[in-house]
């Protein structure tokens, strides 16, 4: 067979990840009315491929099926292909997804569908091996056996597919009630039911792969500063946080979060590092920094904002979207050391208070570093031994342990580093931005804040510039992602748009923000919510493609539920605008989300947070616009919690109030009087007060 690459279609196109496979043997299409009018015109079924380029199975598919000529002529001969990336297209993935969990029970990347010409999937499922392996069916008797089915058993493969679409149209989550008593169960009930799945050896919940469920977590630590969860509760939250941030999963070298571990112990990671995880981790960081003020915490901030700043920043002010798992063709191998190799790294540092050499066998004790190594080729993850702790948590320890993590880093910087993919996404930009303002309200940390500050301001000019097309009588027009000029318009990036125009109006007072909320909020009730559903793309854009617009649900899946995040949008809005109409519109899926989320709430993180707290618990917090320059505010700002909406008064007075949805019950006058009403007195107050009681 001739090589001819002269149909794949790829090398026009600006996504990293089509563009891997311009040179593919299979003759590509990217998704669009060209491929599918041709599956149309030829009677020929699709294979739909969809991946992203940090994806390492999509990687390996490639190399094994999509350059092999024999696969290669098979597919192009009897298939029409499309190759997706996910981050350009997320509901078209949303949706497949789903297909595959009916077909397989599983999902994943790479995901190879086989759809009727009319996109209606016949078969769906993720990687695929060239050959057969331990039972697993290969590639070729894959697409062998479904090319047999489609011209020698349509009718059945046509009934599947109907079957199947109707499935996902009526939902994949069952519609049963939970009983539970008041508005939601109370934080402590939440924490015993999930009891059974702790992990009390590791910390975290379930067996392996363990994720880092950020939202879960960020949700437990709000409760416990309100003082809603129980003491042994609580300890398993931070213990769990605290080996998280020594496991491998974290990057110790750079700061920063991998995708997940591969184990229980969160030592050996799946390498690749995503935008959306590095938000997560941001958010979850800056509240935990309040309730366990760890230099374990705090660093962890400051390394990632720094490798944000350094790596993930484009020179037009957008945040990437994802760095490989992968370098020099090896998973890990950029991020893990041999043990000759973390020794050079100590004897190439440079300090002329401290040799690391001399330290070397304590060090290696509490970083795990052994000749046999703990992943592949004797190499090593970089994790710090949890049980080492009371040695390395003392100043000299900790200092010690800095300046380890900066030899590795130099070390680092001589290697060929994983390819990052420099697509910009706007949801994920819009998340960041977010995360960047919880760390300046919540982290007390000055040099940390004014890290997130600079860091936000560039963020917010590349927002504007990036992701903004207009604003005209149907509100905000965001560009879903910098690779397409053109895109659907999606809840995710109309939610956590929205929810960041909120939080700069929180931090900033420019009323301008506070219109952009309110702008937004309202078209995405409108255009995003139909009855009980939610839906991926506005109702505008219903029949703009062959495949049907999808309800969502309140599962956290590779990050927060954008679906969730609005009903806490809404919720936080009827307060911030006095206006009980916004809870009618999103009465019926409340309802749901509170029955989703309590079968499943270690996976409903951020419904928890959106549900947990009743409507009589919200308040608008009005406060003069001048105490923004005022550093005893900014101090005061982390008691204020996501069931508080800050508003701000410009009327030049000092007065300040503090509001239900339907009544002010507390004001006053000066920010001394206000803070003094609204903190707890310290233990030495509560004294002082008890003694002069006693005296008179």
């Amino acid at each position: 067979m001739t090589q001819d690459t002269t149909y794949n279609r790829l090398s026009e196109e600006k996504s990293a990840y089509l563009l891997q496979h311009k040179d593919n043997l299979v003759h590509w299409y990217s998704y669009g009315p060209e491929a599918i009018q041709k599956a149309k015109d030829d009677n020929k079924p699709i294979f739909l491929s969809i991946g992203y380029s940090t994806c390492h199975w999509c990687h390996v598919m490639a190399e094994e099926s999509f350059t092999d000529s024999e696969t290669a002529e098979f597919l192009n001969q009897n298939f029409i292909c499309i190759k997706v990336d996910k981050e350009e297209h997320p509901d078209i993935d949303t949706y497949y997804q789903q297909a595959c969990h009916l077909f397989t029970q599983s999902g994943g990347w790479p995901l190879s569908a086989f759809l009727l010409p009319d996109m209606r999937p016949y078969f769906v499922g993720t990687y695929f091996p060239k050959n057969s392996v331990e039972g697993q069916t290969s590639f070729g008797e894959l697409t062998r056996e479904l090319h047999r089915a489609y011209s020698e058993e349509k009718p059945q493969i046509e009934t599947n597919a109907t079957n199947v679409t109707e499935a996902i149209a009526k939902g994949l989550i069952p519609k049963d009630k939970v009983e539970y008593q008041g508005h939601y169960p109370p934080p402590a009930a939440v924490m015993d039911a999930v009891k059974q799945f702790e992990d009390p050896e590791f910390g975290g919940y379930g067996q392996s792969p363990k994720f880092p469920q950020f939202s879960f977590y960020e949700w437990a630590i709000e409760q416990m500063l309100e003082g809603m969860i129980q003491k042994d509760q609580g300890e398993h939250i931070i213990s769990s946080l605290e080996k998280m941030l020594m496991g491998g999963i974290y990057d110790h070298a750079k700061g920063g979060i991998h995708r997940y571990s591969t184990d229980q112990q969160w030592l050996v990671p799946h390498f690749e590092k995503m935008i959306y995880d590095q938000a997560g981790l941001l958010r979850l960081l800056a509240k935990a920094s309040i309730v366990y003020p760890s230099p374990l915490i705090f660093d962890g901030l400051i390394q990632t904002l720094d490798y944000l700043e350094s790596e993930m920043l484009g020179e037009d002010g957008h945040f990437f979207s994802a760095q490989d798992a992968d370098s020099e063709g090896v998973e890990g191998l950029y991020h893990s050391f041999t043990i000759e190799e973390f020794e050079d790294a100590l004897k190439n540092f440079t300090d002329e208070n401290e040799n690391l050499l001399d330290q070397s066998d304590t060090i290696k004790e509490w970083f795990g570093i052994t000749k046999e190594g703990n992943f592949e080729n004797g190499l090593n993850v970089i994790s710090l031994k949890y049980e080492k702790r009371a040695d390395f948590f003392t100043q000299e320890g900790w200092n010690t342990v800095r300046k380890v993590k900066k030899s590795l880093l130099d070390e680092r910087k001589q290697r060929i580093p994983p390819i990052t993919d420099n697509k910009g996404v706007a949801s994920w930009n819009f998340m960041v931005v977010s995360a960047l303002v919880d760390v300046m309200q919540y982290c007390q940390i000055d040099i940390i804040r004014q890290k997130a500050s600079a860091l936000f301001n560039t963020a917010m000019e590349g927002m504007y510039k990036n992701f903004l097309v207009s604003k005209d009588e149907e509100g905000m027009k965001i560009r879903h992602t910098t690779t397409r000029n053109q895109s659907l318009p999606y809840l995710d990036d109309y939610v956590c748009f929205a929810e960041a125009q909120l939080r700069v109006y929180e931090i900033t007072g420019n009323p301008v923000f506070k219109q952009n909320f309110c702008d937004t909020l309202e078209f995405t009730l409108k255009e995003f919510i139909d009855g009980d559903r939610i839906l991926t793309r506005a109702k505008t854009a219903e029949d703009f493609e062959l495949y049907p617009n999808q309800s969502v649900n309140s599962l956290d899946q590779s990050y927060k539920s954008p679906a969730s995040t609005l009903i806490a949008l809404t919720r936080r809005a009827a307060t911030l605008f006095s206006d009980k109409e916004y809870l009618d519109k999103i009465k019926d899926v409340q309802e749901d989300f509170i029955h989703e989320s309590l079968k499943n709430p270690l996976s409903c993180g951020e419904a928890l947070r959106a549900l947990t707290y009743p409507d009589n618990a919200y308040r608008v917090v009005k406060i003069p616009y001048e105490w923004l320059e005022n550093p005893q505010y900014l101090n005061f700002m982390p008691y204020f919690l996501s069931r508080f909406v800050l508003d701000y008064t410009r009327d030049g007075g000092d007065s300040w109030q503090i509001c239900t949805q339907t009544e002010c019950e507390l004001s006053g006058e000066g920010l001394e009087e206000f803070i003094k009403t609204l903190r707890p007195p310290t233990d030495e107050e509560e004294a002082e007060a008890e003694e002069q009681k006693s005296e008179e």
